[in-house]
C-alpha cells in the first residue's frame, strides 16, 4: 500500500467563525482524511482552539478586516508557516489574506504542489473598506499581488465557470479547473410548520419573516436590506431576522429597528432558515454564496443581487428573483409583492430546492477536487 501524501490546509479563517470557506474545509476534511494526511495552518481566533493537527498563527487584536483579525507579521509566525510548508507534500490554500499568500509563497519556494481554492476575489473584497480616494489604487495593488500569487500555484480551483474566464482576463496563467461547492440536502430541508420555528425564536406566527444569513457588513450590502425593510407597509406585518454578526457600527443600525432580531454568530443556522418566509442576499461580492444555496435547499424563495455564481444558478421567476443591489426601494417592492403571492412563493421555494438537489452535491464536489489534486505530479 502506498503511503498517503501529506496535505497542509492553509486558511485565513477558522472557528469560532463559520463562513463558506470554513464549511468547505469541514466537508473536505471529512471526505478526504482517508486519502491524505491532513494538517491545518490557521489563525488563532480564540484561546479554546487546541486541535492536535493544527498549527496556530497569532492574530492582531487591533487590525481586522470585516471582523476577521489579521495574522501578525512576526518572525515567529513566518517561521511556523515556513516549517509547516516544508514538511507537507501538498499545500491546499483557502484564501485570500496573509496566511494564504505566504503559504503560496513558501510553497513555490520549496517546490511544493500548491493549489488555491478561490472562495472570494481579494481585490473586490478589500475595495469595499477603503475610502473612494484610494479605491482604484488599492484595487490595482491587491489585484497585482493576487495574480502574482495565483501564478505561483500549480492549480487554481474555482466554484463556477464564469470565475475561470474572469481570472484569465485578470492575467492568471496557471491551470484553472471548476469544482462546485455543495450543500447537505439532508440537513437543509423544508418544513411544513414555519410557525413552530417562529415561536421558538420569539417571533409572532402572524409575521412574515424576511431573513438573511451571513456577515452584517459593507461587502454584504446589508444596509440596503435595512433601508428596504423600513419602507415595507404596513411595518407591523413583517419581521427581519438577521442571522450573523459583524462590525459594531453596522450591526447597531439593525438593533434600532422594531420587529428585528439579530442573532449574533450561530454555528447552526438550520432552524433559523425554517422560520423564514423569504431569504434576501443583497451582497456586493460573492463567489458561490453557500448561505443562498442553503436557503434554497430549505425551500425558501430568495431575492438576490446579481453577483458571482448567484446570477447563474438563480433563474428569474423559476427559483428566485433579482433586485438591483443599490436600490432599497425596488427591493422593498419585490419583497412586498412576493410575500403577497403565496402561490409564487411555493413555486419558487419548490424549484429552489430542486436546483440544489440536482446541481450541488458535496460528495461530487470533493471527489472531483481529490481527483484533480492527485492528478498533479509531485514536485521535485
Amino acid at each position: 500500500m502506498t503511503n498517503k501524501r501529506s496535505l497542509l490546509l492553509a486558511a485565513d479563517t477558522f472557528h469560532p467563525k463559520v463562513d463558506g470557506t470554513l464549511k468547505f474545509m469541514g466537508e473536505f476534511i471529512k471526505r478526504s482524511q482517508n486519502t491524505f494526511n491532513i494538517s491545518l495552518l490557521i489563525p488563532r481566533l480564540d484561546n479554546s482552539s487546541k486541535m492536535e493537527s493544527a498549527a496556530y498563527l497569532e492574530t492582531s487584536k487591533r487590525i481586522s478586516l470585516s471582523g476577521y483579525p489579521l495574522m501578525k507579521l512576526t518572525w515567529k509566525n513566518l517561521k511556523l508557516i515556513k516549517e509547516k510548508v516544508k514538511k507537507a507534500d501538498i499545500i491546499f490554500v483557502q484564501g485570500p489574506a496573509l496566511i494564504s499568500y505566504l503559504s503560496i509563497y513558501y510553497g513555490h519556494k520549496f517546490k511544493k504542489t500548491t493549489i488555491f481554492y478561490t472562495h472570494t476575489i481579494a481585490w473586490e473584497l478589500l475595495e469595499k473598506f477603503v475610502p473612494l480616494l484610494f479605491n482604484k489604487l488599492l484595487n490595482k495593488i491587491v489585484k497585482l499581488l493576487s495574480v502574482l500569487s495565483y501564478n505561483r500555484c500549480n492549480l487554481i480551483l474555482v466554484p463556477y465557470p464564469g470565475l475561470e474566464s474572469y481570472l484569465k482576463q485578470a492575467g492568471v496563467k496557471t491551470s484553472i479547473k471548476v469544482a462546485r461547492l455543495g450543500v447537505d440536502i439532508n440537513t437543509f430541508t423544508p418544513t411544513a410548520d414555519k410557525n413552530q420555528y417562529k415561536t421558538k425564536f420569539g417571533i409572532s406566527p402572524d409575521k412574515k419573516v424576511i431573513g438573511y444569513v451571513g456577515r452584517i457588513s459593507k461587502e454584504k450590502n446589508t444596509l440596503v436590506l435595512l433601508e428596504a425593510f423600513k419602507q415595507l407597509e404596513p411595518p407591523g406585518r413583517y419581521h427581519l431576522l438577521m442571522v450573523g454578526d459583524g462590525p459594531k457600527d453596522q450591526a447597531e443600525k439593525f438593533s434600532l429597528l422594531k420587529n428585528c432580531t439579530i442573532t449574533g454568530f450561530k454555528p447552526d443556522v438550520n432552524d433559523y432558515l425554517k422560520a423564514m418566509d423569504l431569504f434576501v442576499m443583497p451582497s456586493l461580492t460573492e463567489t458561490t454564496s453557500l448561505a443562498t444555496l442553503e436557503a434554497m435547499a430549505t425551500g425558501i424563495p430568495v431575492i438576490v443581487s446579481k453577483v458571482g455564481y448567484i446570477k447563474d444558478y438563480v433563474k428569474k421567476d423559476y427559483n428566485g428573483q433579482f433586485f438591483p443591489k443599490s436600490s432599497p426601494k425596488l427591493l422593498a417592492s419585490k419583497i412586498s409583492k412576493l410575500l403577497a403571492d403565496q402561490e409564487l412563493q411555493e413555486k419558487l421555494g419548490r424549484n429552489a430546492r430542486k436546483t440544489v438537489i440536482y446541481s450541488f452535491s458535496w460528495d461530487r464536489s470533493i471527489n472531483r477536487i481529490k481527483r484533480l489534486i492527485l492528478s498533479l505530479p509531485e514536485q521535485k
